[in-house]
């Protein structure tokens, strides 16, 4: 029996489980694949080291440090995942978990079943609460993958050079954004039309929000840029010797993340949803 008082609904939490068990399988998949596809090009990339390093030496300092490369990157695996790791694949898994997070709730209207989970004993803050769990076990589940494959690739094709410290505040900056970025994707459903999927417009946050800190590194004029950028508050920059997690960014992401879901929570106690 389902009641108010229960936080979490365990029926509602399995079935959205199943619900995006297939996207979240797609996506997996792809993130491991380009995963490997990265780790397992580096040895052919450290043979071209001194090539690419000279490569380095001619870009503008204001490039390579907005694209996060030196002269240093092609020197380790850490160095070289860090560049990909930083943008794409945290693109992948952002595309995947923020476009999750902003249809989990609104594709209840959308394919209008919202009267009946709502004519259920539960009430919009168990609902609200549930699905913020699954989309959080969806999360952790693709961010862990993920880790294990990278992990098991260094491995492989590290050749013994790996900086396990690096890499560990890497992930912890990774999963940092990932969260945030998703609970931005809570938040887009509460103020757009119900739709079947965010996916540009999760692009183009994400993106965007790479491209506004890529800017800021570039041209001081516009150094204010980065400031809204969550990119701007954990660096990636793992060939710096102080390079250490970023206590105050990570903490700062994660209070304005619950902060986004907690106004995801209020717009959605007060929304009018249409069945």
């Amino acid at each position: 029996t389902i009641t108010n008082a229960k936080m979490i609904n365990y029926n509602l939490y399995t079935k959205e489980l199943k619900r995006n068990r297939k996207n979240l399988t797609t996506w997996s998949l792809i993130v491991v694949a380009f995963t490997l596809l990265i780790l397992g090009i580096f040895p052919s990339m450290a043979e071209m080291g001194e090539d690419l390093t000279k490569m380095m030496d001619k870009l503008p300092a204001e490039i390579a440090k907005a694209l996060g490369m030196d002269a240093q990157t092609w020197s380790s695996i850490t160095g070289f995942y860090s560049t990909y790791y930083g943008i794409y694949i945290i693109l992948l898994i952002g595309i995947f978990t923020t476009s999750t997070g902003a249809t989990i709730i609104s594709k209840e209207e959308k394919e209008g079943t919202s009267e009946f989970l709502l004519t259920k004993p539960i009430s919009r803050k168990t609902i609200f609460v549930t699905k913020m769990m699954s989309l959080f076990t969806l999360t952790m589940f693709i961010y862990i993958v993920q880790t294990v494959c990278a992990i098991i690739g260094f491995y492989v094709f590290g050749g013994g050079n790996v900086d396990w410290n690096a890499f560990t505040i890497m992930h912890i900056h990774g999963l940092a954004l990932i969260l945030f970025f998703t609970t931005t994707g809570v938040l887009l459903s509460m103020f757009f039309r119900p739709m079947k999927n965010f996916m540009g417009m999760v692009v183009g946050i994400i993106f965007g929000s790479y491209f506004l800190n890529a800017m800021s590194k570039i041209a001081e004029p516009v150094e204010w840029l980065g400031y809204v950028s969550p990119f701007h508050y954990l660096t990636f920059s793992v060939n710096d010797p102080n390079y250490s997690v970023s206590i105050t960014g990570a903490i700062f992401l994660l209070l304005l993340g619950g902060g986004v879901l907690f106004l995801a929570y209020r717009s959605y106690r007060k929304k009018d949803i249409n069945g």
